[in-house]
């Protein structure tokens, strides 16, 4: 139906690759957020705020290593593999086996700090919930057909192992299983995925076979560090609020607080998904001339705003409904949150739109200084504001970082980027 509209408007082969390329992902995150919604809701509600909240702590330390895992290059492999398709067989093999060797280091660490800082408990709920480290090299298939616009073949893929993965959660909270299963639960849909994404790759494969090439693995990480160390920085500066929210208040407050943010958290995947789909297109205009290139991010900014406060209105008004129907009484104090949490949407688009630009100027450290400038703002406002006001001092704190890393920071380091943000905010192109 999309494929037959989008040839009646009469745009041209490459608008139509794109549109259709981010209508499948778009759909893929769609499927993810009504299973989010259903069975992630019930699931909170089965294991009530202070087991939830035990989850939700092991979820988020291991999502940290994910970011490490990645190395920060995706965005750098589309664009190369773009600009270099001869070459992909080796950007893809270097990259797929950094990842692997990053992937067993970060197990063995996260493991061993959990077990040291956090008890034995924790240390084998931790390992059970991160084998998806060591199996989430796979997902630099994905990074082939992204570079391809063929993100049809991943959503397929990934879809039919999230499907499988949110039916074994269904059938643990009929059958009452312990915690633990859920924990197994993640690794087990990490592997589903990466049997899913190989299956795939073997009917659209590059040109040649992947290989490793040593020198190619130091240029990517030569220019991917910042990326990765940015990256690091704005996990943790979007995730410290839970971590301290454990260690300052305990694991029921933390429970309330993470099934209220999900709400606003799961909207991430809209501006993120048309990143995605935009950055080839990006990289093209980069070439044609610098005019065309900073029209086609005035663009970009002004309909990821449109998009950032569709969402922040949207939740704001609805988030008494959202937490008493969807999560019930004991998640009551999740109102509040939600409704100020929700604002990081906003400014959270006009960051992600920023990356393509920083991409294209290959600003690498420019991300990283606004990374660690979020993640220093995120630490100080949560130290002071969680005594303060409890669950609800997290959510001002994670608006505070968001604004400060996405926007303020332009205003020192480049100002061009930052009046096309505030007048996108305005609708004013």
């Amino acid at each position: 139906m999309l494929k037959t509209l989008i040839k009646k408007t009469k745009l041209n082969f490459e608008i139509q690759k794109i549109i259709l390329n981010a209508g499948w992902l778009l759909f893929d995150k769609f499927i993810r957020l009504m299973f989010g919604l259903l069975v992630g809701v019930w699931i909170a509600r089965y294991l009530g705020p202070g087991t939830y909240g035990q989850l939700a702590y092991i979820v988020t330390l291991v999502s940290l290593f994910q970011v490490v895992v990645s190395l920060g290059m995706d965005t750098i492999l589309v664009r190369e593999i773009t600009c270099n398709k001869n070459e992909a067989a080796q950007i893809l093999g270097s990259a797929i086996f950094m990842r692997f060797i990053v992937g067993c280091i970060s197990i063995v660490l996260l493991i061993g700090g959990v077990t040291i800082f956090n008890g034995a408990y924790f240390g084998v709920l931790t390992l059970l919930a991160s084998g998806g480290l060591l199996l989430q090299c796979t997902d630099t298939i994905d990074i082939w057909f992204q570079s391809q616009s063929q993100s049809k073949r991943t959503v397929i893929a990934k879809l039919c192992s999230y499907t499988i993965t949110n039916i074994l959660r269904i059938i643990l909270i009929i059958y009452n299983a312990p915690l633990w299963t859920f924990a197994l639960l993640l690794s087990i849909d990490a592997s589903l995925s990466a049997l899913a994404l190989t299956f795939a790759y073997k009917t659209f494969k590059t040109a040649h076979r992947w290989h490793v090439s040593l020198l190619r693995c130091k240029a990517l990480l030569s220019e991917s560090w910042p990326f990765l160390i940015s990256g690091i920085s704005i996990i943790l500066y979007m995730r410290i609020d839970q971590v301290l929210i454990k260690n300052i208040m305990g694991e029921k407050p933390l429970g309330i607080y993470s099934a209220a943010i999900q709400f606003s958290t799961l909207w991430n995947f809209i501006p993120l998904t048309l990143s995605v789909s935009l950055a080839p297109y990006v990289a093209r205009k980069k070439k044609e001339s610098e005019q065309i290139y900073y029209q086609t991010l005035c663009n970009i900014f002004l309909i990821f705003s449109i998009i950032g406060w569709c969402i922040t209105l949207t939740i704001i008004t609805l988030s008494p409904f959202i937490i008493e129907f969807m999560l019930g009484a004991n998640y009551k104090d999740g109102v509040g949150v939600l409704s100020i949490h929700v604002i990081t949407n906003l400014f959270i688009c006009l960051g992600i739109s920023q990356s393509l630009w920083i991409v294209n100027e290959r600003k690498g450290t420019f991300i990283l200084y606004k990374s660690i400038t979020g993640l220093v703002v995120s630490v100080i406002a949560n130290i002071i504001l969680i005594p303060l006001y409890g669950i609800k001092g997290a959510a001002i704190a994670s608006v505070l970082s968001q604004i400060t890393a996405s926007t303020i920071f332009n205003l020192c380091f480049a100002k061009k980027i930052f009046f096309m943000q505030l007048k996108s905010l305005f609708f004013l192109r």
